[in-house]
């Protein structure tokens, strides 16, 4: 019985690992007919391979993340909340922000546009320009952090369920916005002078950032199982 379990589990792992590695060659190629059409792959190789990493990973974890079953109220509320913390985040990214007229040119009268500038995942870059509110849809760094919310909200239904699994999602939060500073300090359409604190590698640093992050949230539980065997 132990053996089929072991044999099963295996099986299952190759799959993923497959699964995973096609996804991540699918983009890998539509990113190398892209450069080849325009003739961009970023200024460093790593450019290049950054947007397919963070967009394999938040598909990935947002496929199998399957959230707790909770009262229809906890399940509001964590909505609300991770909606809230998405928010903040593009806010921080710099991908939400306020109207800016300079943006117009770009998105005409109906306020909507695309630009084409950088190689895929840093582009095609959504705009639409609001009375109120400038949006820079960034392709990796939008579905990275949709996948960051998702998975906050699968920690606030776990805390509504059990303590520590939940705990330890919920710890993990703050570390979210980590791997969100990088980015967005030093690309989307602001810019920052603490690109010289940051370095050049600042790119790199926020996709290793947000590995870590990702993974301490979606491997929470197993996290937890770790923590309670080790109190023992």
């Amino acid at each position: 019985m132990k053996t089929a379990s072991n044999s099963d589990h295996r099986r299952r792992l190759l799959t993923r690992g497959t699964r995973f590695n096609l996804l991540f060659a699918i983009q890998l190629f539509a990113g190398l007919a892209f450069a080849y059409r325009t003739g961009d792959m970023g200024s460093r190789l790593t450019y290049f391979f950054i947007p397919f990493i963070w967009t394999t990973v938040s598909i990935w974890v947002i496929w199998h993340t399957r959230p707790a079953q909770a009262r229809r109220l906890f399940q509001i509320l964590a909505a609300v909340i991770s909606f809230a913390y998405l928010l903040i985040l593009l806010y921080l990214t710099g991908i939400l922000g306020s109207s800016v007229q300079h943006l117009s040119q770009l998105t005409g009268p109906h306020g909507v546009g695309l630009t084409w500038g950088r190689s895929l995942g840093w582009s095609p870059v959504l705009i639409y320009t609001g009375e109120w509110i400038t949006l820079t849809l960034v392709p990796y760094q939008t579905i990275g952090l949709i996948a960051l919310s998702y998975l906050v909200y699968d920690a606030l239904l776990d805390f509504a369920r059990s303590a520590i699994g939940g705990i330890v999602g919920i710890a993990a939060c703050p570390a979210c916005v980590g791997p969100l500073f990088a980015p967005l300090l030093l690309g989307g359409s602001s810019g920052s002078s603490l690109v010289l604190l940051l370095g050049v590698y600042g790119y790199e640093i926020a996709t290793v950032l947000f590995i870590i992050t990702v993974g301490i949230l979606y491997y929470r539980r197993w996290i937890s199982k770790l923590f309670l065997h080790l109190r023992r």
